[in-house]
């Protein structure tokens, strides 16, 4: 059996799922005019995941506001990308990924904390930008 890359698997659905990103980045907007969540991302609590969630930093000490703030938005971010993933006939994870993609690209601040593919709690800064998703569209 011929050696086939997951990429190579998921790229058309992938494709047509980042088209959909704009209107999707929604989410990303309405945690923007969140306070709790704007506070906790800049104490670097919180961050944007590789997989369209928003994600706790490890070892931060969160409050169960916060907590329930990130639960809250990652509950209607699910919706959302379910909705729109059932309109366009690709998965919630595709949708979701693209999703990330537009977030990775365009909308973490400097300073901003953001988990990248492999897992890994990065920082954007001057000095390092933002690792994109290896599944991005170049």
């Amino acid at each position: 059996m011929a050696h086939v890359r997951i990429i190579d698997l998921v790229a058309p659905a992938l494709m047509g799922a980042f088209l959909l990103a704009a209107a999707l980045a929604t989410p990303a907007r309405a945690q923007a005019t969140d306070p709790v969540i704007a506070q906790a991302r800049a104490a670097e609590q919180v961050g944007e995941q590789a997989d369209g969630y928003l994600g706790i930093v490890p070892g931060a000490a969160v409050s169960a506001d916060v907590r329930s703030h990130v639960d809250q938005i990652n509950i209607r971010r699910r919706a959302l990308y379910t909705r729109r993933a059932q309109q366009r006939s690709v998965s919630v994870n595709e949708m979701a990924a693209a999703v990330a993609c537009e977030i990775f690209q365009s909308r973490i601040a400097l300073g901003e904390r953001y988990r990248d593919e492999s897992g890994q709690w990065r920082q954007h800064s001057a000095a390092q930008a933002v690792t994109r998703p290896s599944f991005c569209p170049s």
